[in-house]
């Protein structure tokens, strides 16, 4: 690992967790390490049975059974008690960050979605890994399925961002090659457009292509 730093040496615990631990991210953050009853989710059967609650008063059956009534997380006690009723029970319109997409690694389809029912660890790093629009999730985390994770909501708002939108950029992916300006740039371009975009063709043709300006400023 030392060999390596960057794949994988962290800078804080939370990014180490979110990256390797994600299916079990609360013990690896420690806060599971002799955690009482009451921060444990239990089915709220003997009360409005409409949610899961952590209230510590769970019945003494359930106590005594931890495995198939507690769960450390509010997400798994409404799959596992209310899937019926899922969405309500996590109260999923009513999270921080409702209505701001994320990765659907869950899913089958590779796409974004903003339905709300992000998983923990998603919620407590908002920054990583929620985004306003359905366009930056997808450059950040589907860029090889950007096509089909764009077309998973069609009724998503367009939000183009002025630093990017229909700036020309190096395709060093196809042959010839040359510069495009499709919005189709890979992430890391999208983040430091200073260094990667350009207003004209003939400016990314002559910056990255200089040895074959003609035949880059004849793609499109």
């Amino acid at each position: 690992m030392s060999a390596n730093p960057t794949q994988y040496l962290y800078t804080t615990l939370d990014k180490c967790c979110s990256t390797h631990f994600s299916w079990n991210y609360l013990s690896c953050m420690g806060q599971l390490d002799n955690v009482c009853a009451r921060s444990l989710f239990y089915p709220d059967w003997e009360g409005a049975n409409k949610a899961c609650l952590d209230d510590g008063n769970q019945p003494n059956y359930m106590q005594n059974a931890p495995s198939t009534y507690l769960s450390s997380q509010k997400q798994d006690c409404c799959q596992k008690h209310y899937g019926w009723d899922y969405n309500n029970c996590v109260g999923a319109k009513k999270t921080q960050n409702f209505g701001k997409y994320y990765p659907d690694f869950d899913g089958t389809k590779h796409v974004c979605v903003n339905d709300g029912l992000q998983p923990m660890y998603m919620d407590l790093s908002a920054s990583h890994w929620m985004y306003d629009t359905l366009k930056e999730c997808c450059a950040t985390h589907y860029n090889w399925n950007h096509v089909e994770c764009l077309g998973s909501n069609p009724n998503a708002p367009v939000v183009n961002d002025p630093d990017t939108y229909n700036k020309w950029f190096p395709d060093w992916v196809n042959s010839p090659q040359t510069c495009k300006n499709d919005n189709t740039q890979p992430p890391y371009m999208s983040k430091k457009p200073d260094s990667w975009m350009y207003d004209t063709q003939k400016a990314c043709c002559e910056d990255r292509f200089g040895y074959n300006e003609s035949e880059c400023l004849k793609g499109k």
